[in-house]
């Protein structure tokens, strides 16, 4: 077998967890500081918040991928943020469509500044959740035969 051809072993696959689960920790950590620094040096309408709700959920996505890694859960994305079954998936879209109403409303009523990006973001996160989360339920409907 050649160099290429060779399937990684347990040190190799172990190695790239740990790297990975503290790369996402890292990552977490500098989206926390730049929420603070956006709520505390913005000047516009709504930087304030923005800023902190940034900050805050990078902090309790970091503690949830902590808790999940200490408990031996599965930490793969798709296993955390999408659902598996139609029964739940009725749930997302309901959740999911009010969120990308709520922040098309927020982005319609301040015309430029961060609160204005803020909601059209939050209108296409929740988008791409609900189109994620059709296409996991689906796949995992084919998968079952």
């Amino acid at each position: 077998m050649t160099q290429a051809e060779r399937e990684p072993d347990e040190s190799d696959q172990g190695y790239w967890a740990w790297f990975g689960f503290w790369a996402e920790l890292v990552m977490f950590g500098l989206l926390a500081i730049a929420g603070g620094y956006f709520a505390s040096h913005g000047g516009g309408s709504g930087d304030y918040a923005t800023g902190l709700v940034l900050g805050v959920a990078a902090i309790a996505l970091a503690f949830l991928r902590l808790k999940r890694r200490f408990d031996g859960a599965p930490t793969r994305w798709d296993r955390v943020l999408l659902v598996d079954d139609t029964r739940n998936l009725v749930l997302v879209i309901a959740v999911f469509t009010a969120l990308g109403l709520a922040g098309l409303f927020v982005a319609a009523g301040s015309e430029e500044g961060s609160l204005h990006v803020a909601g059209v973001a939050l209108f296409a996160t929740s988008g791409l959740i609900v189109f994620l989360s059709l296409k996991n339920v689906f796949d995992n409907l084919d998968r079952r035969g």
